[in-house]
């Protein structure tokens, strides 16, 4: 039996309501996105002399407008979106939980690349009047520093890598929302798993290749797949796994532990490869080796790309050969 090639997108991915509403519009909408990744995927084959993978032997789930229409819900429900603003208020239960996600999200990017605060505030908000001792403390809801430290934190997280503030901004969301709303959650993985489960049945050989947001849904796939499906190679590319706040609310995570590689993922060096480039603001937090408990030796290995056409563009790392060459290799197993 031949081996599945899943592919898992990320954030934003969403179609406009006029092609969500005519069906033929919307599968070739989808068609279109598939065949972005076949076609990265067949360059970096290509270009290490392989041939490219049967467009027959891919499934790609789209999740995007399942994803958006959830949000949608929940706002047209009275939930708002979490802005930072919200930190000089006291807002609900599940408004606290996704401004606290966002916020540690934030916060862990601004520290990959060395945010200091109180240097940071000196510059453009000196009256503000930030210490060290200010920052060494735990600032809560209401908390009038909180809310000029993630600013600086959103503002500098900007400056370095050339990322508008408000498209930061809605990719901390959009996690926050995947990470602490459990429906949300639940309709994107259920999506996910009927549509790998009508191509392949009720077990099978599998590759999984995860982006951005992605990679977060292909390691919560991977926690509850049934043995029955046999995973030949683990892929994440452009990943937020790195994020502490991520790792923490991974499912399976244990309290107090390292989160681990899947227990369904090889052992055997590289059987999770996990794809980055430095300018990539969603892959901040690199590299992820290190960062997860391994039950083999080099089980989860890095592989810095140079995106060419946009840092956390998926085209891009799937055309690089050293990503490309082990899902064709793991296809073949």
């Amino acid at each position: 039996m031949s081996t599945t090639l899943l592919f898992i997108h990320g954030r934003s991915q969403e179609s406009d309501d006029q092609i969500a509403r005519d069906p033929d519009r919307l599968a070739a909408y989808v068609l279109s996105m598939k065949r972005k990744w076949v076609g990265g995927l067949a360059k970096g084959l290509i270009a290490a002399g392989r041939g490219p993978v049967d467009e027959s032997h891919v499934v790609f789930p789209f999740y995007g407008n399942v994803f958006a229409d959830a949000i949608k819900d929940f706002e047209a429900g009275g939930g708002r979106r979490p802005e930072l603003e919200m930190l000089d208020t006291v807002p609900d239960a599940d408004e606290a939980k996704l401004v606290q996600t966002k916020v540690a999200l934030l916060l862990d990017a601004a520290a990959a690349i060395s945010y200091d605060p109180v240097k940071e505030l000196g510059y453009t908000d000196p009256g503000v009047g930030l210490t060290e001792h200010d920052v060494a403390q735990e600032i809560g809801f209401g908390d009038a520093l909180k809310l000029p430290v993630v600013r600086g934190a959103l503002q500098f997280l900007s400056r370095k890598t050339g990322a508008p503030a408000l498209i930061i901004e809605r990719f901390l969301d959009d996690v926050a929302y995947y990470l602490e709303m459990t429906e949300m959650r639940e309709r994107v993985l259920a999506l996910v798993e009927r549509d790998l489960r009508a191509t392949v049945g009720s077990g099978g050989d599998v590759v999984i290749v995860g982006h951005s947001l992605g990679s977060i849904v292909a390691y919560d796939l991977l926690t509850r797949l049934p043995a029955t499906y046999k995973v030949r190679q683990l892929v994440t590319a452009g990943s937020p796994l790195g994020f502490p706040i991520v790792q923490k609310n991974l499912l399976g995570k244990v309290a107090g532990r390292r989160p681990a590689v899947p227990a369904n993922v090889p052992t055997r060096s590289a059987a999770w490869l996990n794809a980055y480039d430095v300018l990539d603001i969603v892959a901040l937090v690199h590299p992820l080796a290190g960062a997860f408990d391994e039950s083999f030796a080099g089980q989860l290995a890095d592989e810095r790309t140079f995106n060419p056409t946009g840092p956390h563009a998926i085209e891009d790392y799937l055309a690089d050969p050293d990503v490309a060459v082990p899902i064709s290799r793991a296809m073949e197993r």
